[in-house]
């Protein structure tokens, strides 16, 4: 697998990527993408591409018992995930799907845990949940995917990291790839990933050559070609 394509990819803007994997005919067309629940709340920060590492946690349900938190066993999927199967560094997506009864109400991480994550490699945070302390996330600098923003939680309650997750109906695996900027968020299967730069080039040619087309038209000309 040419991983050097996967880390290219930060050279289009998701849509592009998008009717990329689209072109390779891989999955239903319907599913693999986020919706508005889950926007970009830093979108000065560009684009991101990563690995895909993946957690579960619930910080909603009631109760102050201490729970054994799974924290340092994610950073360690996402120390070994950053190191590259080239040898070289990949950017790690970190996914965490909130869940418990208010979903959007889990905190999921806040500028603490955003720094212990960079240092292990995480370039990038998606979640179905919120995120607190914005401004020193961005100072990480830690770009977030997420419901939204929430000052408090409850009591951390990991269940597991590495398995299978699903961020706003898009299901993801440890090991898949997100694409994300200001318009979403893009699972790409880890099966066609270094196949998707090519074809987001290809989606790119094609439409500036239809752009073009229609620019250089008169109105009278652009109805005619409709015929």
């Amino acid at each position: 697998m040419d991983l050097d394509k996967i880390r290219n990819l930060v050279e289009f803007d998701t849509p592009t990527v998008s009717n990329g994997i689209g072109l390779l005919n891989f999955r239903d067309p319907t599913v693999g993408y986020t919706g508005p629940d889950v926007r970009c709340l830093m979108p000065d920060m560009g684009v991101r591409v990563g690995v895909a590492v993946t957690c579960r946690m619930d910080t909603t349900t009631a109760g102050t018992e201490t729970v054994g938190s799974l924290f340092n066993d994610w950073l360690r999927l996402i120390y070994e995930a950053s190191k590259g199967e080239d040898g070289k560094p990949m950017p790690v997506f970190a996914v965490m799907e909130a869940v418990g009864p208010r979903p959007r109400h889990v905190v999921t991480i806040g500028d603490g845990m955003g720094t212990r994550m960079r240092i292990a490699g995480a370039a990038a945070f998606i979640s179905n949940g919120s995120v607190r302390d914005i401004e020193g996330l961005r100072g990480v600098p830690m770009p977030c995917w997420a419901a939204g923003l929430t000052p408090m939680h409850g009591r951390l309650r990991w269940l597991d990291v590495g398995s299978p997750v699903v961020i706003d109906g898009m299901t993801v695996r440890t090991g898949d790839y997100i694409h994300a900027d200001i318009n979403g968020s893009v699972l790409i299967p880890k099966e066609i990933a270094d196949q998707a730069y090519d074809k987001a080039m290809e989606v790119r040619n094609n439409e500036a050559a239809g752009f073009a087309r229609m620019h250089s038209m008169t109105i009278e000309q652009y109805f005619a070609s409709l015929k």
